[in-house]
């Protein structure tokens, strides 16, 4: 067995728990203190340590559920009606889990409080996506462009609105976009910046008042970034990863940078050539960037190369490389200070001569880097994503069903949960869900759930709930199902200052909260006392009362029966004497060897 305790004081956040897989409990079971939030937005579900919830939208209705235990004790769901039955992502959460977003025809509903009311309403038609700041105080809205003949893609950007989320006023309208999807757009991690990327530039806006960031001469111009085509906010910092392509038919090599937002100082520059493409994946906790370039493989066989940089943010340098000769196709951080990743990589099976997925795990703590590859046995058909618990530790790997372009007779939806210590991945279960095209871990990390819709297959339409060692507690044929998703809970309740101030007082804060506990006690002491009294009171006054009353009006008739009056030992006083009485006295001379011994 294996036990953690939390490092804040006098366990503030009273999620400790142990257990054979080292799962801790709950990490969110205090209240939340949060001034940017009026009280009917929050739910009381936020300071219940145990039940979580989910929602699942069944055609064109929302239904909100509480999953406490396997035996599945629920409370009543709340039916949420939407305006018009659309296809696809019909709701989604908040980024700390406070509203529930519906979206049809006539734009965004956000539902929130113990009832599940509508608190706000946005209007706006032909919604082509939105998304919301992390600290859930603004909101951008984007719709889709027509599409016209002379266009490869799609999905294009006409306009995108700015919203504060608080008093649903528009900040700032953008029109007239060109040749920009939803990825040209993102939030800071604290919702103070806004960055749009463009042609050549990169412009960054400050929240609320929507002006373009100064430079140091005082100017609000766009940052110039030639070639720009990606670009990623740090998770906890307010740093944007960049990348520059090459242009084509020239020599000049691609470019990554890490720029500091509002400074615009570049902490980190690395030129590569022959890179044709970059992805970026900053670490839950801010501290690494993985940076993912593929290359094209030599001798023309279409096939790419890729090779991962580990960038350390606080030495500005990349510290592991991981040298691939095939395409990875998934990289998924631990979201702990562990500092694990795993990733699917593909691999040309030399006797079966077909593409194979390969799961691998690295551990950055050590150097040189370590690798465990995962043996195929523990995991037989090819893999597509993978889910870590939000706690560590545990790792589910799964191949789940696309909505689009998925093989016929495939095997999809077999869940293989992974315990990893160190950089061993120790296979603990494998459950089935026949074609589940989703999954996830609840915020605990004690519940993980697939499901799938009828739009893969109506008589499949179900959900699964496992429990962290991966058994199976709740399998539910839901008819009609079209989505399903955990609610979600704030990342972090105390603040790295706050955590900082209590290690340094933590005996301040022993003797404060050791007076509030013994205060606690007296008033419960006192409040217990009280609750006693009363129920002597009443039973005194209910049973014991009357039956005095019966008894002495039933005094004359024992009296008439007893031929005199009854003893009333209140007019005695009664006293108690012991009395002795000699019975026999004899003589009896005891035996030489008999005194020998007692003495």
């Amino acid at each position: 067995f294996f036990f953690f305790k939390q490092k804040t004081a006098y366990e503030m956040q009273r999620g400790l728990v142990g257990s054979e897989m080292c799962i801790r409990d709950s990490l969110k079971s205090v209240p939340i203190e949060d001034h940017s939030y009026s009280q009917v937005d929050l739910h009381k579900w936020m300071l219940e340590p145990i039940a979580q919830q989910y929602a699942m939208s069944i055609v064109n209705d929302v239904k909100v559920w509480w999953h406490t235990d396997p035996e599945r004790k629920t409370m009543d769901p709340v039916d949420i009606k939407l305006a018009a039955p659309i296809s696809g992502k019909t709701f989604s959460w908040s980024p700390k889990g406070t509203y529930l977003i519906t979206r049809d025809e006539e734009g965004l509903s956000f539902y929130g409080g113990p009832n599940m009311c509508k608190l706000k309403d946005f209007k706006h038609k032909k919604i082509a996506g939105f998304k919301i700041s992390l600290n859930e105080e603004y909101l951008y809205i984007y719709d889709l462009q027509e599409k016209k003949e002379d266009e490869v893609k799609a999905e294009w950007m006409r306009s995108l609105r700015v919203y504060s989320l608080q008093t649903e006023k528009e900040l700032r309208e953008f029109s007239g976009f060109q040749n920009e999807n939803a990825k040209s757009v993102g939030w800071s991690f604290d919702g103070k910046y806004l960055a749009k990327m463009s042609k050549d530039v990169l412009s960054v806006y400050e929240t609320p008042e929507m002006h373009m960031l100064m430079d140091g001469q005082g100017k609000r111009i766009s940052i110039k970034a030639e070639n720009i085509s990606a670009f990623v906010w740090n998770k906890t910092n307010n740093l944007i990863a960049l990348f520059k392509e090459s242009p084509k038919q020239t020599s000049q090599p691609s470019m990554v940078q890490i720029m500091s937002i509002p400074s615009r100082e570049v902490l980190y520059t690395k030129s590569t050539q022959g890179v044709e493409g970059c992805k970026f994946i900053w670490h839950p906790l801010g501290h690494m960037l993985a940076i993912i370039s593929t290359y094209k493989a030599p001798g023309g066989s279409g096939l790419k190369r890729t090779t991962i940089g580990i960038l350390s943010i606080d030495k500005r340098k990349i510290e592991y490389v991981v040298e691939e000769t095939t395409e990875v196709v998934l990289l998924k951080w631990e979201p702990t200070k562990d500092n694990h990743f795993a990733i699917l990589r593909t691999e040309k099976d030399r006797v079966v001569d077909k593409m194979e997925t390969v799961l691998e795990i690295y551990n950055v703590t050590t150097e040189p880097l370590k690798m465990h590859r995962i043996p195929e046995g523990s995991h037989p058909y090819a893999l597509s994503h993978i889910h870590w618990s939000p706690l560590g530790r545990l790792m589910v790997a799964t191949r789940l069903l696309p909505k689009v372009n998925y093989l016929s007779g495939a095997i999809y939806g077999t869940q293989y949960f992974f315990f990893i210590k160190g950089i061993q991945a120790h296979s603990i279960n494998t459950e089935s869900h026949d074609n589940a095209c989703g999954a996830g871990w609840d915020p605990s990390g004690r519940y993980y759930a697939s499901f799938c819709t009828s739009e893969i297959r109506q008589e499949l339409d179900a959900f699964k709930i496992y429990n962290c060692f991966g058994e199976t507690i709740l399998n539910e044929q839901v008819p009609k199902l079209t989505n399903w998703h955990w609610r979600k809970r704030p990342v972090a309740i105390l603040g790295e200052e706050v955590i900082e101030k209590i290690d340094k007082n933590l005996a301040e804060y022993g003797k404060k909260y050791k007076q509030m506990d013994k205060e606690a006690q007296q008033k419960m002491t006192a409040s217990v006392t009280g609750e006693k009294q009363a129920k002597l009171e009443t039973f005194l006054k209910k049973y014991l009362r009357p039956k005095f009353e019966k008894y002495e009006k039933e005094q004359k008739e024992r009296e008439a029966i007893l031929g005199h009056p009854e003893f009333n030992k209140a007019e005695y006083d009664c006293k108690e004497y012991f009395e002795e009485e000699l019975v026999e006295e004899k003589l009896e001379p005891i035996p030489k060897q008999s005194l020998i011994s007692i003495l």
